[in-house]
């Protein structure tokens, strides 16, 4: 009897209240702008980033990629869409407040004067289905490897910018 006495309190113990988390950055929360890297890697790959700046008046949060497609021209092969893999990194939760931003790295492989050139970024923040769009840069053409089992065109996580 003692024993079952001394173990009631743990059992109906009130969990301690923190503070609630921020909702998940929607579409409409955010402005997506682009920054183009200067020079490409040596193995010829460009980066260019995809920021999303927290337009809102409350702070918001994100985890994870987001989801990129590039649009333009139809290609014969793969259509007018390429959506682009992830790139296999590490990720945490970034709580973004008001006027902050977070960034995605898209790493692409040129195709050229004559490839492949988007005209259009379709961006789809993390754990939502609306998308933002940005027109895609003066950053030249992308090699198309809609197939490839390790592309050289990717999205990166979310960071902080």
């Amino acid at each position: 009897m003692v024993i079952a006495a001394a173990t009631m309190p743990a059992m109906f113990a009130v969990p301690a209240i923190g503070s609630a988390q921020p909702p998940v950055c929607a579409a409409e929360m955010l402005n997506a702008t682009t920054q183009q890297d200067e020079a490409p890697t040596p193995d010829g790959q460009n980066t260019l980033r995809i920021v999303l700046t927290n337009t809102s008046p409350s702070s918001c949060l994100v985890q994870g990629y987001p989801g990129v497609d590039l649009a333009g021209p139809d290609d014969p092969t793969f259509g007018p869409t390429y959506s682009l893999p992830r790139q296999d990194a590490g990720f945490a939760p970034v709580e973004v407040a008001p006027g902050a931003a977070v960034s995605s790295e898209l790493t692409y492989l040129a195709d050229g004067p004559d490839g492949w050139t988007p005209s259009t970024i379709v961006v789809t923040p993390p754990d939502t289905t609306t998308q933002v769009q940005v027109p895609w840069p003066q950053a030249g053409s992308v090699a198309r490897q809609d197939g490839a089992t390790h592309p050289g065109t990717y999205i990166g996580p979310l960071r902080p910018a």
